[in-house]
């Protein structure tokens, strides 16, 4: 998904479109008012009121449109967010074999 914002909401008017590609994994969050949402090949009708969450599920294009005034937020999927590398020792020979790893474990 490529959406650049310089915050972290979007305000839309109300029947104000908004059109999202490639945000599978990706979530919206309805801060205040009521959104619909569409999704390229989906039967469903997902309606968030204020407080409310989807996750977009479906390749292709969705279309989220203000039923009456609105803040919302997209927010990054969990896979794309921040990840903390942690370093696995190697294996050590001893003169009875392989251990796991340096400290023994």
């Amino acid at each position: 998904m490529n959406l650049e914002l310089s915050q972290s909401e979007l305000c839309l008017k109300p029947k104000q479109l908004l059109k999202v590609r490639a945000a599978v994994g990706y979530s919206i969050v309805c801060h205040s008012g009521q959104v619909w949402i569409t999704q390229n090949g989906d039967q469903r009708d997902i309606i968030l009121g204020a407080g409310e969450a989807f996750v977009f599920d479906r390749k292709g294009p969705a279309l989220v449109q203000a039923f009456r005034q609105s803040a919302i937020r997209i927010a990054l999927p969990a896979h794309k967010s921040r990840i903390t590398a942690v370093a696995i020792p190697a294996p050590v020979r001893t003169g009875a074999g392989f251990r796991r790893n340096a400290v023994g474990v």
